[in-house]
């Protein structure tokens, strides 16, 4: 075994990736995007605990969302993750300032947050019975708008460099303090950076009917080929593409999930009316798409976390600490960013290949009548296992996730082991140049 991980290892294959690794490690883009993700694990993983708080109070007092005690404790879940990218825009932002010496990173991350509110949420006008208010849509702010805050937090800082290197400043005398310099400097690259953005902005509604921000444009083209891939084979390249999603960025399962409902609905509605009338479930290719996640969330992560309790890496220690009560209730997030997986060609492999290999079990565990098919539609965040029997009340349902641990296991301990190793290495230099 040993013999064949370090064959693997050493190969060119592995080499490769290697190689591809380093090149994103060293470019200065892609290092402010793990910087930045680093940066907001505290406000990822406070919304993880919100989540479960309030996974568990709706198990232990069945509250629903639609109660207003549910929403009240939901509430402050909107103001860390409902809004994460947010936080990411000026904390890319910020970090490439520093990178690419491009002025002042504090006022290229406030540039950064309004250049992604203008694109990702603009201000709309809404008449009420007492005049009109501003109203922003704050939809596009969460995890889902990840990608859009990435591209407009580095190329703002990239549009703030071009206008310093060709001295577009207002100029202030060597006596003004630092602070007020740094903000006199800003407001030039600032207002390119606006009419840039907002015409953008402008462009794209005029052109789509105003139905359309660029947040929602990307969302709506990454997500329009998935609505004709409902099969099993297609299932297959929706889970790929949901992976492929979260390692650029972009909040796969959101992606997709937007994409699947109807057909998701329909399929459960179809169960659930035959299972009132007693007669026999029927097999729906959209039930495959449970395989996504249900091992510690997407990409059914949980194993990399127990790995990685153990590791002699520092990163990956706290990172999998952090993130092992999380995982229990498939939330994830901290794994993704903090491992990280999004941007890690070593670690996308079996990123890619954990659902695929899941889905595959779970074709035949339906197939043969191994578990039940789902016909009660749940909503909810709910414990591993738990959210596989509660859509179908069967206890078949409830182990089979963890009896799929060790496969999971198995299909990430190479590349865990070759990921450990790189960092340990990293890490071993960074402690001996100190």
């Amino acid at each position: 075994m040993q013999e064949g991980l370090r064959k693997f290892a050493n190969s060119k294959f592995i080499e490769g990736l290697r190689k591809l690794s380093e090149k994103f490690t060293n470019s200065p883009a892609m290092s402010t995007i793990s910087t930045g993700m680093s940066s907001n694990m505290g406000i990822i993983l406070l919304g993880a605990i919100i989540q479960i708080i309030v996974a568990l109070a709706g198990l232990i007092f069945k509250i629903t969302p639609e109660d207003r005690i549910y929403q009240l404790l939901y509430m402050p879940y909107n103001y860390t993750m409902g809004i994460i990218a947010i936080f990411m825009a000026f904390s890319l932002a910020y970090n490439y300032t520093i990178k690419i010496k491009a002025g002042s990173p504090v006022q290229a991350g406030f540039i950064s947050i309004i250049c992604y509110l203008i694109v990702a949420a603009p201000i709309q006008v809404v008449a009420t019975e007492t005049g009109s208010m501003n109203v922003i849509n704050i939809n596009n702010l969460g995890a889902q708008g990840l990608f859009v805050a990435i591209i407009v937090s580095l190329i703002s800082v990239r549009i703030t460099k071009f206008a310093l290197d060709r001295n577009l400043v207002i100029k202030l005398p060597d006596v003004v303090p630092t602070g007020v310099i740094e903000g006199f400097n800003a407001i030039i690259p600032g207002a390119i950076n606006i009419v840039f953005w907002y015409g953008l902005t402008i462009l794209i509604g005029y052109l789509s009917g105003g139905v359309y921000t660029l947040s929602s444009l990307i969302v709506a083209i990454l997500g329009y080929p998935v609505k004709y891939l409902v099969s099993p084979l297609g299932m297959a390249v929706i889970i790929l593409l949901a992976q492929f999603f979260w390692f650029f960025g972009i909040h796969g399962t959101t992606v997709i999930f937007s994409v699947m409902l109807v057909p998701l609905i329909t399929a459960y509605t179809t169960n659930s009316e035959l299972a009132a009338q007693g007669l026999p479930l029927v097999f729906s290719s959209v039930f495959l798409f449970g395989a996504n996640g249900v091992v510690g969330g997407a990409g059914n992560t949980l194993p990399l976390v127990l790995m990685g309790l153990k590791s002699e890496s520092k990163q990956i220690k706290a990172v999998s600490k952090a993130s092992l009560i999380p995982s229990f209730f498939n939330i994830n997030e901290p794994v993704i960013f903090g491992f990280p997986i999004m941007y890690n060609p070593i670690l996308l492999i079996p990123f890619l290949l954990a659902p695929i290999v899941y889905m595959g079990f779970l074709w035949l565990a339906y197939h043969f009548n191994l578990i039940a098919l789902p016909h009660i539609l749940i909503f909810s965040i709910l414990p591993m296992g738990l959210n596989t029997f509660m859509p179908t009340l069967d206890w078949r349902n409830a182990i089979m996730p963890f009896l799929m641990i060790p496969v999971m296991w198995l299909v990430w301990y190479p590349f865990f082991k070759i990921y450990e190793k790189e960092l340990i290495e990293k890490e071993l230099s960074e402690q001996e140049h100190k």
